[in-house]
């Protein structure tokens, strides 16, 4: 029985530690793409769409 609760905090251990990574490279994409350089005026996508 000890083994076995062992063996879940391990496994939680582990989960967490990726669901940290992940989180970690969901943020830093998050911030590379907010602060790109592209210019995302609507306006200007709007007056260049030609819509039907």
């Amino acid at each position: 029985m000890v083994g076995l609760l062992i063996g879940v905090a391990i496994w939680m251990a582990l989960a967490l530690i990726v669901a940290v990574v992940l989180g970690r490279v969901a943020r830093r994409a998050d911030n590379e793409e907010l602060g790109s350089t592209l210019d995302w005026n609507t306006a200007e996508i709007d007056d260049a769409v030609h819509h039907d």
